[in-house]
């Protein structure tokens, strides 16, 4: 609903009359019959959105491991303009023994997304809301709507009807959001003792956070599982601690949803060592299980690391033999060509070297 008119100590919003002062304002507001708030929800985002006809949208969003946002966001060619802007709570008629408060004053900037809370601002903003109260954004500075029309301040008010119960269900799915991102759990790394019995209660809540958001995410698409000895013991014993260690992790990744097909287990002895093994923690930073996780977007990187990697040794080759005998070049050249493209796709046993070095987590 959209007034632009001039008014004197009274404005009609929905079925009830508000006392606002003289003032000449746009004011956009959703009709109480049509008034809602509209959850969306998954295990990494939630948002509750208020359509205000003729203006945008009133928006809470919080995604998994950010923040609480609210923002009040234009559409089309309506914009609130950039400036200090006042927000006042707006009692429905019905509550005389309720005036008119000023809550606070924000800035708006420039642009779509005019006004942005973060946090602690949006507690007063909800607190209202739930109780009933309506509230008002109004600008300070004056707008114009057409050539012909005369300049005007631009309220935009928030409707509480039905936003406490949509805000519980909110609330609800906040509480629920995984507390991590893709970038936060995609590389995590376990340690297991000298003479290990199986996976401690630490190893297994760790691991339980990398399950919960692979069953979560559709998009990771592999989780490599590797795991590392020290330089301790026999060579047999070293690759069979590292085998045994990360034979128990896949386990239990597996135990806890994750798909089998998803998972890799490889394991590597002391190939790949991140510390001194000449003192016990060097040993002990050494003896880990790395666990990595491949949505699509990492595993195009990688496919086009491999790429650079595959054109980098056949230049590599071409310049050898052209070094040895200068004479050979061309062949060398054709030579390689043909190796590469005969190739076509990594064979598993080649992606399996190739991420060797990539799986190397402190």
């Amino acid at each position: 609903m959209f007034f632009g008119l001039r008014v004197f100590y009274k404005l009609l919003i929905g079925t009830g009359i508000v006392y606002v002062g003289s003032v000449s304002a746009q004011i956009h507001t959703a009709d109480l019959n049509n008034s809602e708030w509209k959850l969306a929800a998954n295990p990494f985002a939630c948002s509750l959105t208020h359509k205000i006809p003729s203006f945008g949208q009133a928006v809470f969003s919080r995604k998994a491991g950010a923040g609480e946002l609210f923002i009040l966001e234009s559409q089309g060619k309506v914009a609130f303009p950039p400036g200090p802007a006042q927000l006042e709570t707006l009692p429905p008629v019905w509550r005389s023994d309720i005036l008119p408060v000023r809550l606070n004053e924000v800035t708006a900037v420039t642009g779509t997304q005019s006004i942005t809370l973060r946090d602690t601002q949006i507690a007063p903003v909800v607190s209202q809301l739930s109780m009933g109260v309506n509230l008002m954004y109004t600008s300070q500075k004056q707008v114009v709507a057409t050539a012909s029309s005369e300049p005007s301040v631009m309220r935009v008010v928030l409707t509480a009807k039905n936003f406490a119960d949509a805000h519980k269900k909110y609330q609800q799915c906040v509480e629920n959001l995984i507390p991590y991102t893709f970038a936060q759990i995609a590389r995590t790394s376990i340690n297991y003792g000298e003479k290990p019995s199986g996976l401690t209660a630490a190893n297994k809540a760790e691991l339980g956070k990398v399950a919960r958001y692979v069953g979560a995410d559709s998009k990771v698409v592999g989780v490599f599982v590797d795991g590392h000895s020290d330089n301790s013991g026999t060579a047999e014993e070293r690759d069979a601690k590292s085998k045994q260690a990360a034979e128990w992790v896949s386990a239990y990744l597996a135990e806890r949803g994750v798909a089998a097909d998803k998972i890799t287990t490889r394991w590597h002895a002391d190939k790949f060592l991140i510390a001194n093994n000449k003192t016990d923690a060097g040993r002990a930073e050494n003896r880990r299980v790395t666990i990595r996780l491949e949505d699509e977007a990492a595993h195009k990187e990688f496919m086009k690391k491999e790429e650079e990697n595959r054109k980098t040794a056949e230049k590599n080759v071409v310049e050898k033999a052209v070094a040895e005998n200068p004479k050979t070049s061309a062949s060398a050249s054709v030579a390689v060509s043909s190796s590469a493209s005969s190739s076509g796709r990594m064979s598993p046993e080649e992606i399996s070297r190739m991420v060797e070095g990539l799986d190397i987590v402190r």
